[in-house]
């Protein structure tokens, strides 16, 4: 087994977290700040403001990288971070672009060198015991498939905007250049104008304010094709999708090569236990030192149940009942890339039961002893129904900055609609958003509401087991199969004893037939409008 020491050692090679998440996203945000606040030569007849598609295919490593590096593909999104840096400087006159990209991609090549050699010292840390998986490695599945259906769909987006950009190629061929006049602006940014023969069309240019009525608009016409002479007709943005199709097909295609290669020789292994920490996600420990979590596609059932039944549960969770002696945990051999983020195999008595990805552990992946967290609350304050505890100040301010994020968004987006990125973004500030703006629990005479960011519960009285507190939060165990919801920090420090308080009143009565139900949040409504602010405005 991997002693003590090394698990230290292997901890304390890692990159930390922050580096990536933190210092590399957040120098995206400020270079592309920086990059969209720099000055920009307006488009007029005489330089106009052609399509440029190589600079359009450079926009899929612009907006992967950020996304790559939050979901901890490091190298991927550094090398993605460095490539657009490079044709930024190459593609972009913008000095300022240049520059804040250039900084960035230099950032993400030390921030890559550093992963490599820090990758290397946990790979030597792990230890020297090398094992052959046995078998052979399993049959290509899903992923390939997808991959395979991505580039076609990128091979078809290709072809797309080849046919069209030929079909506006013919259009400027025969068109004839007249003026037309300004003779309306919108809010929504549609510049309207009026040709000689009287035909009205709409545009929308970059800049729509610098446009009044009256003003002369030299166009390119034939027949009813109108397109601006200084902003000509731009697909791209096919491109775009085209190339983010066929960057995500190389990336499942890379992933299951770095799986298969476990099979191709002798590779390192480690023996350590099992913790099963959720349906699909496992820890890795030795001893109380955790090392690492791995997730699975299937729920291995790698533990033995602890209880009996779902009314030992109850009981122990409550308190009432000395939990049971805990099974010895499973021994599984890991072995593959033994660092953070690379790709392993567990074996149980011999077989390859899983392969997955080494991940970091987290706060939330802690394994309590017996499973039980905290400590049990008792019924207390007593409390009239029905009762509804709110969030804080705090989360309250919290949630206007995350709407005014979400706005900003928008607004980012009506003048630069390719960087779908923000709209991600916002939606996910729209859903975090409303869930600081509802009551956190509601208490009423049959059942207790869980609001949480995605679904609503409502749990009857006879199906909650209990409430356990863990520092300012409260742990509610409930239904058959005894699942656990943690609510964030409640402002309310006796919200475990009016809780409890009022399932044991409730429990006086006999309630038959009822059973918990799970709802969408209006947050999901609100992020799905979002959405469509997104797409259609």
């Amino acid at each position: 087994m991997i002693g003590p020491v090394d698990v230290q050692r292997w901890q304390a090679a890692a990159v930390p977290w922050w580096v990536t998440k933190v210092g590399l996203v957040g120098g995206w945000i400020a270079a592309f700040y920086f990059a969209l606040s720099a000055n920009e030569a307006p488009c007029t007849t005489a330089q106009p403001c052609l399509p440029d598609p190589l600079f359009s295919l450079a926009v899929v490593p612009l907006l992967a990288t950020p996304l790559l590096l939050v979901f901890n593909r490091v190298l991927t999104g550094c090398a993605m971070g460095v490539l657009f840096g490079a044709m930024d400087i190459a593609l972009d006159s913008s000095a300022v672009a240049n520059t804040a990209f250039g900084l960035h991609a230099a950032a993400c090549a030390l921030v890559a060198a550093w992963t490599v050699r820090s990758r290397a010292d946990q790979h030597e840390t792990a230890g020297s015991a090398l094992v052959s998986l046995p078998d052979l490695p399993p049959q290509r599945g899903v992923l390939r498939v997808v991959a395979v259906l991505l580039v076609v769909f990128g091979f078809l987006t290709f072809v797309q905007y080849s046919l069209i950009n030929d079909e506006i190629e013919q259009h400027v061929a025969k068109a004839s250049r007249v003026e037309a006049e300004v003779v309306e602006i919108k809010n929504t940014g549609e510049v309207w104008v009026e040709l000689p023969d009287r035909q009205r069309t709409a545009f929308q240019p970059l800049a729509p304010e610098t446009y009044h009525v009256g003003d002369g608009v030299p166009v390119l016409a034939d027949g009813t094709w109108v397109r601006m002479e200084n902003e000509p007709e731009n697909v791209t943005w096919l491109l775009i999708i085209g190339g983010s199709a066929v960057f995500f097909a190389i990336m499942l295609a890379a992933r299951e090569r770095r799986r298969r290669a476990l099979w191709s020789g002798p590779v390192k292994a480690i023996r350590v236990q099992a913790h099963q920490i959720g349906p699909r996600r496992i820890l890795l420990r030795h001893g109380k030192k955790d090392v690492a979590t791995v997730t699975t596609l299937v729920d291995l059932g790698l533990e033995e149940p602890l209880y009996h039944d779902t009314e030992q549960f109850g009981r122990v969770w409550r308190g009432e009942e000395d939990p049971p002696l805990r099974h010895d945990p499973v021994e599984v051999l890991v072995a593959g890339e033994w660092h953070h983020g690379g790709q392993v195999a567990l074996l149980v008595e011999g077989e390859v039961v899983a392969t997955s990805t080494l991940s970091r552990v987290r706060p939330r992946h802690t394994v309590h002893s017996a499973h039980l967290p905290g400590v049990p609350v008792t019924a207390g304050t007593p409390v009239e129904l029905p009762h509804a505890i709110w969030p804080g100040d705090r989360r309250r301010v919290e949630g206007a900055a995350l709407l005014l994020g979400a706005a900003g968004a928008l607004v980012a987006l009506k003048y630069y609609p390719e960087l779908i990125v923000l709209g991600l973004i916002g939606v996910q500030c729209v859903l975090s958003a409303v869930t600081r703006f509802q009551p956190m629990l509601r208490l009423d005479h049959n059942s207790v509401v869980l609001y949480t960011g995605i679904f609503t519960y409502r749990v009857p009285w006879a199906l909650l087991h209990g409430v356990r507190r863990s520092g300012p939060q409260l742990m509610l165990a409930f239904g058959p199969h005894g699942d656990v919801l943690t609510t964030p920090h409640l402002p309310d420090d006796e919200a475990g004893e009016k809780l409890m308080w009022a399932r044991a009143r409730s429990l006086i009565a006999e309630h038959s037939g009822e059973r918990v139900t799970r709802r969408l949040n209006i947050s999901v409504l609100a992020g799905a409008v979002y959405a469509a602010l997104v797409l259609f405005i």
